[in-house]
């Protein structure tokens, strides 16, 4: 069965929690089960919840959300329980660095990818989602890249390398559809887009202060009432780090048969999204 999850991460010069706060709202409609954020100042801080998103967060939680980056989720789940707050993303694990990810997708290889994680590299897997396989398949090859140096001697762009070499890693075990957006403590956002481009993965952007902000999201809906504008969708196969002062690394890491979800614009999308540069409202007069 395909998903319908709703992802978003965010760089800014101040604190994120209200504005991913309202990119979840305005996200609501591709999962209605439960919804997380996590953000980023000296250490990670996270909410998660079952049920809808008005309903997870109260003014107390925001305020506690700290940091001028983070990420968010809204699940509507195709693997994993239902029931258990544990399933709900962000997910996130402390080595290397912290990391944290949301993912919107579904890996049609879970059993393979579970014996990799749990047998070959002798990781514990807490609960029965795809999306800790990938996190765990992520983070386990980044810290094998930064052990031949100390990542705090890494510059942005060293850094950047490493954690492309690590998606590209997952993408040759990883079968099915996957975008996800990354936390990385010290560091920044992280996203990446499956090769085959399955699932949508949006860019923003704007200005202020001389500081570049960044948002990814899985659809345009929340950019023009958070002053972003539309910079272009993330490419199949493509990884893009924002750092915390606003730089944009990119890269395309694997080519493959560009196949979106036709989905998307019959169903899960709003209305007024724009996804692969194309008008879901528009696409769905023309499709009757």
């Amino acid at each position: 069965m395909p998903d319908m999850c709703g992802i978003v991460g965010m760089v800014c010069a101040e604190q994120v929690a209200t504005k991913l706060y309202d990119s979840l709202i305005q996200l609501q409609h591709r999962g209605q089960d439960a919804a997380g954020i996590i953000t980023c100042n000296e250490r990670l801080h996270f909410k998660m919840g079952l049920g809808l998103v008005r309903d997870i967060f109260e003014d107390r939680h925001i305020k506690r959300l700290e940091g001028t980056m983070g990420i968010g989720h809204t699940r509507y789940p195709t693997s994993g329980s239902k029931a258990f707050v544990e399933e709900v993303q962000p997910l996130w694990t402390s080595v290397p660095n912290g990391i944290a990810i949301a993912h919107n997708g579904n890996i049609v290889n879970p059993e393979v990818l579970r014996e990799e994680v749990t047998v070959q590299r002798k990781l514990y897997l807490n609960t029965s989602s795809d999306s800790e396989i990938l996190l765990h398949l992520f983070a386990s090859s980044l810290q094998q890249y930064l052990e031949a140096d100390i990542s705090e001697s890494m510059d942005d762009e060293q850094f950047f390398e490493a954690a492309v070499a690590s998606v590209q890693s997952l993408s040759e075990l990883v079968e099915g559809s996957y975008s996800v957006v990354g936390l990385i403590k010290d560091r920044g956002l992280i996203a990446f887009r499956d090769p085959h481009g399955i699932r949508p993965l949006v860019l923003g952007k704007k200005t202020r202060t001389g500081h570049d902000e960044y948002i990814i999201a899985s659809e345009d809906t929340m950019f023009h009432m958070l002053e972003f504008e539309y910079v272009r969708d993330i490419a199949p196969g493509e990884v893009v780090m924002v750092t915390k002062q606003g730089h944009l690394f990119s890269q395309i890491f694997a080519h493959a048969s560009y196949n979106p979800c036709i989905f998307e614009y019959v169903y899960f999308a709003r209305p007024d999204a724009v996804i692969n540069n194309i008008s879901v409202y528009r696409s769905r007069l023309r499709m009757g």
